[in-house]
């Protein structure tokens, strides 16, 4: 069932459109990557799904109801943070999340419930006495993600919300949404550490120049995805990538003793391995190494960079 979608939604200021005929998608359930460079227009374009800001055209629909005629009871089931987390600084963390539970109508009887479970999950138990003034980066975002999770909404919109999260943060957040997502929670976060990100969603939207380039589910990324073989040899590389120029593969260097090869068909890795041999250049390692998402979204953005060239060169 689709709980977000647009169609056609576009903001421009002036002459310059900020987001441009954006036509996507989010599942019950689902966690959506939705990813770009700076600048690439996905803080607007959250900003409208939120109705911070208005759209210049185009349309948002929750649930396929229009977003200009949702109820205002519907955004008691919506959590978000965008960009910095605001807390009253003076007030400790505990007494935050107090008046915020109180804001989200949470029952009095269930807020100490929900503050020891937000709390134990985030690992900001230590802290709950802390003024917020007084917290890292790290648990300040920690602070703005338990505002955003505290009423266990039904959709829930991030914007790079493991900012200043160390590792140990960064896996606490990362079962966090899992379970959340497992549960029914609609995710749509952006973040441009695409590591953590191939471990979350299972729905990806490429946004450059604020259009939407390419939207794919994981499996579908898993399929689009190229692959590498990456090779170590007992001593130099010299001479397989001699060998290797031959056969017009790109190959670049890990170290003195080992690459990456590109633009070899995965039904063609045993002939070449049996090749390489044949010339005494025995491997000691000859896998195939999937591309990440990090490169995969490189690769689109640098795809449409290059295909926009070509069309202003003709």
């Amino acid at each position: 069932m689709s709980m977000i979608q647009t169609k056609d939604l576009t903001k421009s200021y002036g002459s310059k459109n900020s987001a441009f005929n954006i036509n996507l998608t989010a599942n019950e359930g689902e966690i959506y990557g939705f990813l770009g460079l700076n600048g690439a227009g996905k803080t607007t374009t959250m900003r409208m799904l939120l109705k911070m800001i208005r759209p210049t055209s185009g349309e948002i629909y929750y649930s396929g109801q229009s977003i200009s005629k949702l109820p205002s009871e519907f955004w008691n089931q919506v959590g978000y943070l965008i960009e910095t987390p605001h807390a009253y600084p003076n007030f400790t963390v505990e007494e935050n999340l107090i008046l915020y539970a109180k804001q989200r109508l949470i029952p009095n009887s269930e807020i100490k419930k929900r503050i020891d479970n937000i709390s134990q999950q985030l690992l900001l138990d230590a802290y709950r006495q802390v003024k917020v003034k007084d917290l890292s980066l790290g648990n300040n975002q920690k602070v703005g993600l338990a505002k955003a999770l505290i009423h266990k909404p039904k959709i829930l919109l991030l914007d790079e919300p493991t900012n200043g999260l160390d590792p140990e943060g960064l896996v606490a957040v990362r079962q966090s949404l899992l379970r959340m997502a497992k549960n029914g929670t609609t995710i749509f976060i952006s973040s441009h550490l695409l590591d953590e990100m191939e471990k979350l969603v299972n729905r990806i939207g490429i946004l450059a120049s604020g259009r939407l380039l390419r939207e794919l589910s994981f499996l579908e990324f898993e399929g689009c995805r190229q692959s590498k073989l990456y090779i170590k040899v007992e001593e130099s590389v010299k001479n397989l990538t001699d060998y290797l120029d031959t056969k017009h593969l790109q190959c670049t260097p890990v170290s003195e003793s080992e690459i990456l090869v590109s633009g070899v068909p995965i039904n063609q890795y045993s002939a070449l391995l049996h090749q390489l041999e044949q010339q005494k250049l025995n491997p000691m390692i000859f896998q195939p190494v999937k591309e990440s998402l990090e490169e995969f979204f490189l690769r689109t953005i640098k795809e449409m960079h290059t295909y926009e060239t070509a069309m202003v060169n003709d």
